[in-house]
This record gives structure tokens, C-alpha cells and sequence, in this order.
């Protein structure tokens, strides 16, 4: 059985099943049938990454009657070329402007979200730093039953309370000289 590498524009997406189908413009606008589209985990570890998107320039490797085959992945070209050239930078942009990118040179990474970042997890969470932690937030609130801080505890602005202070010798925020 022979196959043939083909390009091709994506003309229909069925979601459910992971499938395209493909224009193929060097034989006069003929569409394949739906073409699979690999995935790197379809069974006890699962994935399912974005698809392509209609229009997106593509790969494709066809069967003997041209037109069956699997999908090989999208392709950049003059008119929609690579968002980034840097060798060392893993980076993926959204349609919705989110921006994921890794720099192993410099040794950082990035996440820009339009929307909300949820993190959730059923066992610790550590955040480690040899340098300073800063988060910034035009508020915070903490829905946390103890805190225990290990350090020292500067405050720059003023402190409200609706509960006591006290500390460890049972002098509290209501005594007075």
C-alpha cells in the first residue's frame, strides 16, 4: 500500500472523535474523508489537546486512493510564520491571547492567563524559592483555618481585626498603661 505526504487546508472538525478533514488545493479542492488525528495517550493516561483549528495549514499523510489517511500535524509558512524563532523557547499562545513559554537558556518560565488560574490539588502544596517571593493583587483574601508563620512579620499599613490578639506571655491588642 503506498501513501503519500499531502498539504492542505482544515475544512470540517469533528470534535467528539478527533478528526479533520482536509482541502487539498494542488488537486483542485478535493476534501479527504475524516482523517485521525494521532494522540500521544488514548488509554489509562488520557490526552486531548487542542485540535487544529479551520483554515490552519496542515500535514497530511494520504492512502493509495488519496483521499483516506492521518492527520501529521499543522505547518507554518511565509504567510503565517513561527510566533517565535528562538531555539531555546517552548511557547504556546491561545486564540484567547494566553501565553505559556519556557526559556531553558535563561531558565524561566511563563504564564500569562487572560482569565482566571485555578490550581487545586488533594496534598501539599510547596512553593520554594532561593530568591525573594513576591505576589502582587489589588487584594487577597485567605480562607485558611491556622496560619503559622516561621520568621518575622513586618507589616507596612495598618492592621484590622475582628477577632483578639494575643501573644504567647497572654498580653492582648486590649492592654493598656
Amino acid at each position: 500500500m503506498s501513501t503519500e505526504l499531502a498539504y492542505g487546508e482544515v475544512s470540517a472538525i469533528d470534535y467528539l472523535s478527533c478528526r479533520i478533514r482536509v482541502r487539498l488545493d494542488d488537486r483542485d479542492g478535493l476534501q479527504t474523508y475524516w482523517l485521525n488525528i494521532p494522540q500521544r495517550n488514548t488509554q489509562g493516561t488520557k490526552r486531548r489537546p487542542l485540535m487544529p483549528e479551520l483554515g490552519e495549514q496542515v500535514a497530511v499523510l494520504l492512502d493509495a486512493d488519496g483521499v483516506g489517511g492521518v492527520y501529521l500535524g499543522g505547518i507554518y509558512s511565509t504567510a503565517e510564520p513561527p510566533p517565535v524563532a528562538d531555539e531555546d523557547t517552548d511557547f504556546v499562545r491561545f486564540s484567547d491571547g494566553t501565553v505559556s513559554t519556557y526559556d531553558r537558556k535563561a531558565g524561566v518560565m511563563r504564564l500569562e492567563c487572560v482569565g482566571a488560574l485555578r490550581l487545586k490539588c488533594r496534598g501539599n502544596i510547596t512553593i520554594e524559592t532561593d530568591e525573594t517571593l513576591t505576589i502582587k493583587a489589588p487584594s487577597a483574601t485567605l480562607e485558611i483555618l491556622q496560619v503559622t508563620l516561621k520568621g518575622s512579620l513586618q507589616v507596612k499599613g495598618d492592621i484590622t481585626t475582628t477577632g483578639s490578639v494575643m501573644d504567647v506571655g497572654g498580653n492582648s491588642n486590649h492592654h493598656s498603661h
